[in-house]
């Protein structure tokens, strides 16, 4: 399961992000030409290549690579995961799982570094989701019907008032962003069977 979940991770970096090279940086050279979705498809079939070449050997290293690469990974996400759901916070808690399960699962490190990579992640994330939360917020509030929205979207019987909406962002924002900082560290803190040992996964 280590070595899926570390392919996934790695090899899913240089597909993405040269399907989003195609894509955005071509716009300025193609504008609306319908060759920008087969630029995107070709930096697509690009990073597979890579992937499966000159890569490969590489896409195991989740649980070994530095700290300051694993934060570069969990911020690439960060972002990719925020743009998907189109500015959608609670899908970035997928950040902190990711990087809460890399840390656990580096058991062959010293304890001190151990307990560093966990700190590393958990405030990592926790500031990953706090960004996530103001540019949401951000969003949301830049909007001049923002209330009849929110009216609209929960069925309410009534208008809501911006300081009300302003209160429920501050309150949801602080629960993700405790949520962001303690799920790596409740990962980090559950027992696991070492590597090698009979009903290790």
């Amino acid at each position: 399961m280590e070595r899926a979940v570390s392919r996934i991770v790695l090899g899913a970096i240089a597909p993405v992000s040269l399907f989003l090279l195609g894509w955005w940086g071509t716009l300025g050279l193609l504008g609306d030409s319908p060759m920008i979705p087969w630029a995107a498809l070709g930096g697509l079939a690009l990073g597979l290549v890579l992937d499966v070449t000159v890569l490969w050997r590489r896409l195991d290293s989740l649980f070994a690579v530095s700290m300051a690469t694993q934060t570069a990974i969990a911020v690439f996400y960060g972002i990719m995961i925020f743009g998907f759901f189109m500015g959608f916070p609670v899908p970035v808690l997928l950040v902190g799982l990711g990087w809460g399960f890399a840390v656990a699962h580096a058991s062959d490190r010293p304890v001190d570094v151990r307990a560093r990579r966990v700190r590393v992640a958990s405030v990592g994330s926790a500031l990953i989701m706090s960004i996530a939360c103001c540019a949401t917020a951000w969003l949301a509030f830049s909007e001049p019907t923002i209330a009849a929205q929110v009216r609209g979207m929960l069925g309410l019987s009534f208008t809501p008032s911006i300081g009300a909406l302003a209160a429920s962002s501050v309150v949801g924002g602080v629960v993700l962003v405790g949520l962001a900082y303690g799920i790596p560290v409740m990962l980090a803190a559950r027992p696991r069977t070492p590597r090698g040992s009979v009903g290790a996964v």
